[in-house]
């Protein structure tokens, strides 16, 4: 068969051509932000109004989601701006003016204020959406562009895109999980559990520690990071302290010393420790048996050592409640007792609330105020 080669036209396109084709998309898109500036005064206007009920909806959300094309998640976000916008008269401006776009707009009412808004639009100004994503992250409402992110607010979205069959799984397993802990948990926690179990060995076995990555503290500051999105984001220190308490260390990463990946707990110790407290998280009325932590009741930064008596099992639920400030554990291993503060203050709470299950209690006053106790059976192995 034979092949005619077709020759290749050249085609030329003169300076004037690409800057009249680029003015036009720029005008485009400036137009594009516009309409979607008055488009948020508008749904102010049409939720004040409820011009919803009018046409039958029960919320303007869905008012959004069937005549304006809006998912449920896109409606109420739109919906949120549009009332925020109102608060921030500098940030509209840019705003209805085109040259703010819709999802750095977005950003910047999570954390600005009227007092911090002209601020925030000078140091976001000529930033991509993405640019002003990371600036805000870790920051409260209020908070200036200088202001130091706090570790816990920091998240990364991960997006799954799974079969319908896969879908009914993830629910009934997270149906179980909630079960299980008595409570609801968190993505970030069930995505941790599910890692853990990929990683782990089965039930009744000592699993490896669940902690693997780099967790760096600088030498100067004592702020840890860890390497997230591909740049190193920061922890809070009761963060780096749970993710170092169970951990293979792997050395200095200034040093040039060949060390060899170690376990933060002696392999012996661990080992006693899970047969001893029967493979299965000490807190009274858990019932996890996966996704276990070996925790220093006494921690290291204090003085803790590797022993049996300062050593427990925790899932890794109580283990972040314990690290957060929310549990706290005192005794020496098997005979604990157990403490659940208010807000989360164990050092100066003198009332502990009391879990779900059935518990022991032993009544202390302090003052006018009664604390309770849960103290956990001791564990004898024949």
């Amino acid at each position: 068969m034979n092949h005619t080669l077709k020759p290749q036209v050249t085609v030329t396109v003169t300076e004037a051509d690409w800057k009249a084709l680029h003015a036009m998309l720029r005008e485009l898109a400036r137009q594009r932000v516009a309409l979607e500036a008055r488009e948020a005064d508008y749904l102010v206007e049409a939720d004040d109004t409820h011009l919803y009920r009018r046409l039958g909806y029960s919320t303007m959300a869905e008012y959004m989601e069937r005549e304006l094309h809006y998912s449920p998640h896109a409606a109420n976000e739109r919906l949120r701006v549009a009332r925020e916008l109102a608060k921030l008269p500098l940030i509209a401006e840019q705003f209805r003016a085109g040259e703010l776009s819709f999802s750095a707009v977005r950003e910047l009412t999570r954390v600005a204020t009227p007092a911090t808004e002209e601020n925030w639009l000078t140091t976001t100004h000529g930033k991509t959406a993405r640019d002003v994503e990371r600036m805000v992250a870790g920051l409260r409402r209020g908070d200036g562009p200088k202001t130091e992110p706090d570790p816990r607010l920091l998240t990364t979205r991960i997006v799954l895109e799974v079969p319908v069959e896969v879908a009914a799984r993830y629910r009934r397993q997270r149906t179980a999980l909630d079960n299980e802990r008595g409570e609801r948990v968190s993505d970030g926690e069930v995505l941790d559990l599910w890692l853990r179990a990929a990683d782990g060995g089965p039930i009744d076995d000592v699993t490896q520690p669940a902690v693997q990555l780099a967790v760096t503290t600088c030498k100067a500051c004592t702020q840890s990071f860890v390497s997230a999105d591909g740049a190193m984001q920061p922890v809070a220190p009761h963060t780096a302290a749970l993710l170092t308490c169970d951990a293979i260390y792997i050395g200095d990463l200034e040093s040039d010393d060949h060390s060899r990946p170690s376990p933060t707990i002696p392999a012996a110790i661990r080992r006693k420790v899970f047969h001893r407290d029967g493979f299965a998280c000490v807190v009274p009325g858990c019932r996890a048996k996966r996704n276990l932590d070996v925790h220093h009741i006494e921690f290291r930064c204090h003085g803790g050592k590797h022993t049996m008596e300062v050593c427990c099992v925790l899932c890794s639920g109580h283990h972040r409640q314990l690290h957060d400030g929310r549990l706290a554990i005192a005794g020496k291993a098997p005979d604990l007792t157990f403490r659940f503060p208010p807000d989360g203050d164990v050092e100066s709470a003198t009332t502990t609330l009391s879990p779900t299950w059935d518990a022991v209690e032993d009544d202390v006053l302090a003052g006018d105020t009664k604390q309770r106790s849960i103290s956990a059976a001791s564990l004898t192995i024949e």
